[in-house]
C-alpha cells in the first residue's frame, strides 16, 4: 500500500469504492475531484472492494496496526571494536592470504603467457612444414634447391674453374683470411 492509501479510514475507502462501483467506474474523475483522491486509487480500492467484498479494508488496516506494534528499535553494543567497525561501515573484514593469492594469479598469469606462445609457435611450425611440402611437390623447388647447393658448394670449396687458364676457385673465408694476412705485413 502507498503512504497516500493509509491517510484513509476504511469506512472512506468503502464509501469512495461503492460509489465507484455504481457508476461502473465510468466517470471517475468527478469521484476524483469530489473525494479529492486520484483516479488510479479509486480504481484500486474498487477492484479490491469487488474481489474481496468490505472487510477487506478493515484487515488491510488491521495489517498496517501490526506492523506498527511489531515495528521495534533494538539498541545493540558490541564489545569487539573491529566488529563494530565493520558493522558501521557494513563491510566484514577480509582473512584473506595476500601472498598465496598474489602468487596464484601471477603463476595462473605466467601460464596462459606460455600456453598462448607454446600456441603460436605450433601455428608457425605448421605454417613453414605446410610451406615446404607444397613447395617440395613443385618441381621449382627441387631446382631452385640444387642451383642453391651448387652455388654454396663453389663458395666454400676449393677447385678449378679453367685449367688451360690456370683459373682456380678458392673458399670465400679463405680468401678473406689470406687478404687480411696480407695487409697486415
Amino acid at each position: 500500500m502507498t503512504s497516500e492509501e493509509n491517510n484513509y479510514s476504511p469506512e472512506f475507502k468503502k464509501k469512495v469504492a461503492r460509489k465507484a462501483l455504481e457508476q461502473s467506474k465510468q466517470n471517475l474523475e468527478t469521484l476524483s475531484e469530489q473525494y479529492d483522491v486520484p483516479v488510479s486509487i479509486i480504481l484500486m480500492w474498487a477492484t479490491e472492494l469487488e474481489k474481496g467484498g468490505e472487510q477487506i479494508f478493515e484487515t488491510a488496516e488491521e495489517d498496517i496496526e501490526k506492523e506498527k506494534k511489531e515495528t521495534e528499535n533494538v539498541d545493540l553494543s558490541i564489545s569487539d571494536e573491529e566488529v563494530a567497525s565493520a558493522v558501521d561501515h557494513g563491510v566484514m573484514f577480509d582473512n584473506l592470504n595476500y601472498k598465496r593469492l598474489v602468487f596464484w594469479s601471477v603463476l595462473g598469469v605466467i601460464l596462459v603467457i606460455v600456453f598462448v606462445q607454446a600456441l603460436f609457435e605450433m601455428f608457425q611450425y605448421n605454417e613453414r612444414a605446410l610451406q615446404d611440402r607444397v613447395s617440395a611437390e613443385s618441381g621449382e623447388y627441387y631446382q631452385a634447391t640444387q642451383l642453391n647447393k651448387k652455388a654454396e658448394e663453389r663458395i666454400t670449396t676449393f677447385g678449378v674453374v679453367n685449367l688451360e687458364e690456370g683459373t682456380y676457385r678458392m673458399p670465400v673465408d679463405s680468401v678473406i683470411n689470406d687478404m687480411a694476412a696480407d695487409g697486415n705485413n
